[in-house]
């Protein structure tokens, strides 16, 4: 009960949020925050890329994140599906690089971040990129030590503001 009432809670302000800047947000913005999810098994995993210069300067305090043209940053979240159709939060670990296409690479170093109390985590990384230049991430998500690292690929293009 207690995992459902918190995927409820996790979910319903992750709806109001994004609700809240799709209102607010300027057409750039929405454009910029691209987000995908891949499901692997009983696990979902989350992410999203979106450059710094569109945080909030409270928002990026708190993650300890430089608000900056031409860098961006790459969130990860991972959730474990339950056989009753709920969810709890996973404390994943996350690593990788990200690059241009002609392959020059950059690693990414994420930290693991908590939201409140255990209402979930999240994996951050920042990064910096060229206006309108295609970036591939290729990242390794450890969620179950029991299994091996998931490896996420995906292509991201990044505006400046």
């Amino acid at each position: 009960m207690l995992g459902r009432n918190l995927c409820q809670k996790i979910s319903r302000n992750f709806s109001l949020a994004a609700l809240f800047l799709l209102l607010v947000a300027s057409p750039a913005f929405v454009a910029a925050a691209q987000e995908g999810m891949e499901r692997v098994g009983e696990y979902e995993i989350y992410y999203n890329v979106l450059p710094t210069s569109f945080l909030n300067p409270q928002v990026a305090q708190g993650y300890g994140v430089v608000r900056s043209k031409g860098q961006g940053m790459v969130r990860v979240t991972v959730l474990h599906r339950l056989a009753d159709g709920s969810s709890e939060p996973v404390k994943a670990r996350v690593s990788g690089h990200a690059g241009n296409l002609a392959g020059q690479l950059n690693g990414l170093s994420f930290h693991t971040h908590q939201v409140g109390q255990d209402n979930g985590y999240f994996n951050l990384a920042t990064f910096r990129f060229a206006h309108d230049d295609p970036m591939r991430f290729n990242l390794r998500v450890t969620y179950n030590s029991k299994q091996p690292a998931h490896e996420l690929s995906f292509i991201r293009r990044l505006y400046m503001d």
